[in-house]
C-alpha cells in the first residue's frame, strides 16, 4: 500500500525542468567573471559602482591596444619623464641630487605608496604597474562618487567617461601623480559629503604628499564648511590638520635629506617656471607652437595645440561651477546642485599652473583639475537632446583622435606633458 504525504503550500513543488532546460551530462557552472559581474551589479555597499569599474577596464586595455600597435613598449612606456623621477625617489630618496632637473621637485607621495610594492616584489615594473591600476581605479571610482554625491548617479557614469576620453587621461596608466591626486582629491570630497570624515581626513593627509597645490585641497573644504555652518567645529580642525601633517612630512623628508625643506622650490628654474600673470602662460603657449631648437620643455606639437585647447576647457568649466553654484543656491533650478567648493576646487587646483610662465604640461593640469568632468556632464545632461546628439560624437571623435597623437608621440621618446 503507497501513502501519498500532503504537499505543504510553503514549499514550492518539486517538479522537473522542462527537457530543452536541464542540463547536459557535460554543463560547467557559468564563467567566473559572469559571476563576479553579477556580484558586483548587486553589490549593497555601493550601488552602481560596477560602471565606473567596467569604464576603467576598457580604457586601460584600449590604450594599452593603441601604445603597442603605435610601436610603444606596454611595461616601460610607464616610467618616462616623470616617472623616472619616481623610482629615483623610491630607490634614493632626496640624497645625491641631480645637479639639473633634480627629483626634489616631485612630492614623494606616490614613490612613498610605491615603497612597500617594491620592497615585497623588488620588480620596478611591477611596483610601478601596480601602483599605476591601483591609482587610475581610484581615480574612475572617486570622480564617478563625488559627481554622483554632487548631482545624481547619471552625471557620475558621463564624469567618468569623459575624464577616459579626455586625451590626458593617458597619464593615468603612467607612473606619475595625477591619478594618486585625483583619487584622493574627489575622494576626500566624497567622504566628506556621505558624512566619513575620518576618511576625508586621512585622503586629505595623503593628497598634500603628492604635490604642491595638494595642501589646497584641505583648505577649501576648510572653508566652504565654516562658510555653510557659519561655525568651526572639530572636522575644520582635523582637515586643516592633516592637510598640514601631510605637508609637513615631505617638508622634512626635504629637510634631513637635502638640508632645505623647501627644496622643491629651488629647481623650479630648471624647468623654466616662474610665477607671473596667466595671461603670460597663454602667450607663452602659443609661441611654443614654433619654438626654438634647444629651448627647454618643448613637447611634441600635438600637446603644444592641446595644452591651448586644455586653458579654454579649464576656464568654461569652472565658469560653469560657479553659475551652476548660484542658480542652484538660489532654487532656480533642481539641476543645478554644486555645492560652493566645487568652483573653489576648480580655480585651487589650476591658478598656480596658469601663472607658472610655462605653459607645457598644461594638459596634464586640465585632467588633474577633476572637477571639470562633472561640470561638463552636467552641461551634457541640461543640453537638448539634439545638442547631444551632435556633442557626443564631436567630443569623443576629438577625444580619442587626440589621444591617440599623444599617446603615438609618447611611444616614441617624445615629451608631451
Amino acid at each position: 500500500m503507497t501513502t501519498t504525504l500532503p504537499e505543504d503550500p510553503a514549499l514550492p513543488a518539486l517538479t522537473e525542468p522542462p527537457a530543452d532546460q536541464r542540463p547536459g551530462p557535460f554543463a560547467m557552472p557559468g564563467p567566473w567573471w559572469r559571476a563576479a559581474w553579477r556580484w558586483l551589479r548587486a553589490t549593497p555597499v555601493l550601488p552602481g559602482l560596477w560602471f565606473p569599474i567596467a569604464v576603467w577596464g576598457l580604457w586601460r586595455v584600449a590604450s594599452l591596444g593603441v601604445t603597442l600597435w603605435l610601436g610603444g613598449k606596454g611595461v616601460e612606456s610607464a616610467f618616462s619623464y616623470d616617472g623616472a623621477h619616481y623610482l629615483r625617489i623610491v630607490h634614493h630618496g632626496y640624497w645625491d641630487p641631480r645637479p639639473v632637473m633634480g627629483s626634489q621637485a616631485f612630492f614623494p607621495g606616490v614613490a612613498w605608496l610605491a615603497t612597500p610594492v617594491w620592497w615585497l616584489t623588488g620588480s620596478d615594473a611591477i611596483t610601478a604597474h601596480t601602483v599605476a591600476t591601483i591609482t587610475g581605479l581610484g581615480a574612475f571610482v572617486a570622480v564617478w562618487g563625488a559627481t554622483k554625491e554632487w548631482v545624481h548617479e547619471k552625471a557620475a557614469r558621463c564624469a567618468v567617461i569623459l575624464m577616459a576620453l579626455f586625451p590626458s587621461s593617458l597619464f593615468l596608466w603612467m607612473f606619475y601623480s595625477e591619478a594618486l591626486f585625483i583619487a584622493l582629491g574627489a575622494g576626500a570630497v566624497w567622504a566628506d559629503r556621505r558624512g566619513r570624515h575620518g576618511l576625508a581626513a586621512a585622503c586629505l593627509f595623503g593628497l598634500a604628499t603628492t604635490r604642491s597645490v595638494g595642501i589646497l585641497i584641505p583648505a577649501v573644504l576648510v572653508l566652504a564648511r565654516v562658510m555653510r555652518a557659519h561655525r568651526i567645529d572639530r572636522w575644520v580642525l582635523a582637515y586643516a590638520g592633516a592637510g598640514l601633517a601631510g605637508l609637513s612630512s615631505v617638508l622634512v623628508m626635504m629637510q634631513v635629506q637635502l638640508g632645505d625643506p623647501l627644496g622643491f622650490l629651488g629647481v623650479q628654474d630648471d624647468w623654466g617656471r616662474t610665477i607671473s600673470w596667466p595671461w603670460t602662460s597663454v602667450l607663452q603657449g602659443i609661441d611654443n607652437l614654433t619654438p626654438e631648437r634647444g629651448t627647454v620643455m618643448v613637447p611634441a606639437l600635438v600637446a603644444r595645440s592641446f595644452d591651448l585647447w586644455a586653458v579654454g576647457i579649464v576656464l568654461v568649466g569652472v565658469v560653469y561651477l560657479m553659475v551652476a553654484g548660484r542658480l542652484g543656491r538660489a532654487g532656480r533650478s533642481a539641476a543645478h546642485r554644486f555645492p560652493i567648493e566645487a568652483w573653489m576646487l576648480g580655480v585651487a587646483m589650476i591658478a598656480l599652473p596658469l601663472a607658472s610662465s610655462v605653459l607645457a604640461s598644461f594638459n596634464r593640469f586640465a585632467l588633474a583639475d577633476w572637477v571639470i568632468f562633472p561640470a561638463y556632464a552636467a552641461m551634457l545632461g541640461r543640453a537638448p537632446c539634439w545638442a547631444r546628439v551632435v556633442a557626443w560624437p564631436v567630443i569623443a571623435g576629438a577625444g580619442v583622435l587626440t589621444a591617440y597623437a599623444l599617446i603615438g608621440r609618447i611611444s616614441v621618446g617624445r615629451f608631451v606633458g
